[in-house]
């Protein structure tokens, strides 16, 4: 399984570098692709699992909210503020309340409307924290690019040394190969890649204290997220989200750390950094 998952890597990385790098429209289309194949993967998942959605309303929609935050991003602002994502969330309702009022009641109804409303939001809005981390200026390539690099690094360390003295599980009945000593692994590695873009990029922006925060916290927020998506795929009883990405499993299996990390790591350097 190691040679395609290397083959993939090297065909993968270099365009999502490219679109880190160029931003703007390549980067959305590169991360709009993602989300739509990820709510495909994801609405697959839940029908799996026994929960009836409106799969391919959830896709449409996950992607316009996607499109939404690209165009306006996330305000929830004053009504003199650009409030465009939120208008388009409401609208999100009525599609789904509408959708159900052309069939009629049914004894799936409370799942159809909450698994599909979910998975827009847990895979279109918090991945769409992507691009608004990499419109932030002046320093947007640089920190999309470090999370990334800490959370690539987390997940190679804490599969190598979790391989080789990997003893202790860390959550046997949903991901088995996760060990304490590759999670250990794990987070070091982010915490000393945020200290090398602290060093190296980020020096009067981002203090050292700050740095060993931010790794930490992406470290071990990857793995929540990670286990979180693992969850689901536990539920329904298989295990990848899909056999798109040889080696790799699908979308959500390679992008399931930026899940519930995109959006904390944008916010602090919006809120605290800005």
């Amino acid at each position: 399984m190691l040679l395609p998952r290397v083959l993939t890597a090297l065909i993968g990385i270099p365009f999502l570098l490219a679109a880190i790098y160029f931003g703007s429209l390549p980067f959305f289309f590169f991360f709009l692709g993602i989300v739509l194949l990820g709510l495909r993967e994801f609405y697959y998942l839940a029908e799996e699992s026994g929960y009836p959605c409106f799969s391919w309303i959830g896709v449409l929609l996950g992607g316009l909210l996607f499109f939404s935050v690209f165009l306006n991003g996330v305000s929830f602002g004053q009504l003199t503020d650009n409030q465009s994502t939120a208008g388009f969330i409401a609208l999100i309702l009525i599609v789904l309340v509408s959708r159900s009022l052309l069939r009629g009641a049914t004894e799936t109804l409370l799942s159809e409307w909450s698994v599909t409303f979910f998975g827009i939001f847990y895979v279109s809005w918090s991945l769409s924290h992507l691009l608004l981390l990499r419109d932030l200026r002046p320093y947007g390539q640089t920190i999309t690019f470090m999370l990334f690099v800490m959370i690539w690094a987390a997940d190679i360390f804490a599969y190598l040394v979790g391989k080789k003295w990997g003893r202790r599980h860390l959550a046997e009945s949903i991901s088995p190969k996760k060990t304490w000593e590759g999670t250990f692994a794990g987070v070091l590695a982010s915490v000393i890649v945020a200290l090398l873009f602290q060093v190296c990029a980020l020096k009067t922006t981002l203090r050292i204290s700050e740095a060993i925060f931010l790794g930490l916290l992406i470290g071990v927020l990857s793995l929540v997220s990670d286990l979180g998506e693992s969850l689901i795929k536990r539920s329904a009883g298989v295990k990848d989200s899909s056999n798109l990405l040889p080696g790799h499993g699908g979308v959500l299996d390679r992008f399931d750390s930026f899940l519930l990390t995109s959006p904390i790591f944008y916010y602090y350097w919006a809120f605290v950094k800005h």
